[in-house]
């Protein structure tokens, strides 16, 4: 599948961007990779005057200067979490209306730069009802992962994130699936935007004896459908609006996807209503080697 996009250059974004923080959201936009850089644009930082012995402060980001990479001392956001209680693909067998959630969320090891971060996303035939509303897949993706961003001018808010992450769905053959890789992420957080990039290397594993073989490769050919490398880019609109475009494509098969998610802040900012759309190859493992478009709404707790 051939993509084109046209995106606007990081310099431009960086001319209209203001010198403050934008408003509160979370993912990697990371706000993504960690979109932490999934993790979403972060708000000015506040003056606190809580009593940092409330275990709560735990749950609360620092502000640093990358914020949109959120460098909190424990639990923080990761990727981004959602709702959508009403999604619609025509690719998939049973109910065509699906109910789709993501959590996720990391955790600062010992005070250092290392992460240990965990994502789930489910894919739920809730209007199902003639199937007794089964879970079509759950994916689990737990890394690890080392966040560097250095404070240093001429990398102009440049860091990077070295990580292992193992994904798979849970399922016995033949639906199983699962690989494993070691990948580098590089990103920019400045201003409105964040651009990442992530780079990765999938680990091998031994052919299968038999198609009832449990400990070979369950899904040999997933990187003709899934590629080496992903390009995200997240931008605010509007004063709090969000765009986030996320693209990948081997350009050896043709193969790929893009994925665009369009956030608007509700009235008191406690969530975020989405338009999400999906298109091409790896939405879900068990599609990973399928085309697949769809079009979802629902809510966001981090961006």
């Amino acid at each position: 599948m051939m993509l084109t996009v046209l995106l606007i250059s990081p310099a431009a974004w960086a001319e209209d961007a203001s010198p403050s923080a934008p408003a509160p959201a979370s993912a990697p936009i990371p706000v993504t990779p960690d979109i932490a850089p999934q993790t979403a644009l972060a708000a000015a930082p506040e003056e606190q005057h809580e009593d940092r012995s409330n275990y709560l402060q735990n749950f609360r980001q620092d502000s640093d200067e990358y914020v949109l990479t959120s460098t909190a001392r424990g639990l923080s956001p990761h990727r981004s979490m959602y709702l959508l209680p009403y999604s619609y693909s025509q690719h998939y067998d049973g109910s065509r209306a699906e109910v789709v959630f993501q959590i996720s969320g990391k955790q600062r090891l010992f005070g250092t730069n290392f992460y240990l971060g965990y994502t789930q996303r489910s894919f739920w035939q809730m209007y199902n009802k003639k199937d007794s509303s089964p879970f079509r897949e759950t994916v689990y993706n737990p890394e690890v992962f080392y966040r560097w961003t250095p404070k240093v001018d001429w990398l102009n808010k440049w860091g990077s994130d070295f990580g292992f992450e193992h994904e798979s769905n849970g399922r016995d053959l033949p639906d199983s699936r699962s690989w494993n890789r070691i990948y580098i992420a590089p990103f920019q957080s400045k201003g409105k935007y964040l651009v990442y990039l992530k780079f990765w290397y999938r680990m091998p594993e031994k052919k299968k004896t038999s198609p009832t073989d449990t400990e070979g490769d369950d899904n040999p050919d997933i990187e003709r459908f899934m590629g080496h490398a992903e390009f995200q880019v997240q931008r605010q609109f509007f004063g709090d609006h969000i765009a986030h475009v996320t693209l990948r494509n081997n350009f050896a098969t043709g193969k790929g996807a893009v994925a665009l998610n369009y956030s608007i802040p509700s009235n008191d900012g406690s969530v975020f209503f989405c338009l999400n759309f999906f298109n091409g190859y790896g939405e879900s493992l068990l599609d990973y080697n399928r085309s697949v478009t769809r079009i979802g709404l629902g809510v966001m707790v981090t961006r």
